[in-house]
């Protein structure tokens, strides 16, 4: 799956192009991360959850399977719904592009799935070091407000310092350090950033009826 600094990059864009005011901006950015908080992998969250529940994964479309559940909220911008569904997005058009590529690709032949696993994260999660970003999360009152928001969502059950957690590891900077010294196995920057901007493009088609996004 792509990083969390990938989901808010890609979230800080759409963002810009919805003009949401500043409360509403911080409610979409966790939405762009919700569906991994409770997985427990980075923060130190008190409920966990697995990951084919908060990701609605129960046939092939994620996206899919959320919007139709959560259609109308969608439909009216609701900021920490279309964040969660952007998400879901964003992680379905970064792997479909990953599993569809390495097929062709010598660097897949003989590697089993979770062999291709390792290589996706690793990419991935370079691509990840590119960015650094924040929620914008200023004091307690303001995660209490946004756990209000995100368990709204069934899937979903965090608490305000979990969302507390998430903003100082992302301030921190602590995601992929590990990584920093590393080279792209599979992808470059430059397709990557391709990439990035094609998925924020459909994803606009999709689901905001920009047709000339």
């Amino acid at each position: 799956m792509p990083g969390w600094n990938i989901h808010l990059e890609a979230g800080v864009r759409l963002a810009k192009k919805l003009k949401f005011s500043a409360s509403k901006r911080r409610e979409f950015l966790l939405g762009c991360l919700l569906p991994d908080i409770n997985n427990g992998y980075i923060n130190r969250v008190k409920v966990t959850k697995p990951h084919h529940s908060t990701h609605y994964a129960y046939n092939q479309k994620s996206s899919l399977n959320f919007y139709a559940d959560h259609k109308k909220a969608i439909n009216q911008k609701i900021p920490i719904y279309l964040g969660y569904l952007f998400h879901l997005y964003t992680d379905g058009y970064f792997n479909y592009d990953f599993f569809r590529t390495i097929k062709h690709s010598p660097l897949g032949e003989g590697k089993d799935h979770d062999a291709k696993l390792k290589i996706k994260h690793h990419d991935f999660w370079i691509y990840d070091l590119n960015f650094r970003h924040c929620l914008g999360i200023k004091s307690l009152s303001e995660a209490k407000a946004l756990a209000t928001a995100a368990n709204q969502i069934s899937a979903i059950e965090i608490i305000p310092e979990d969302i507390l957690d998430v903003e100082r590891i992302l301030a921190g900077g602590e995601l992929n350090k590990n990584l920093i010294q590393e080279k792209y196995l599979f992808y470059t920057k430059d397709r990557l950033d391709t990439l990035l901007d094609d998925m924020i493009k459909n994803f606009s088609q999709d689901y905001l009826g920009e047709k000339n996004a």
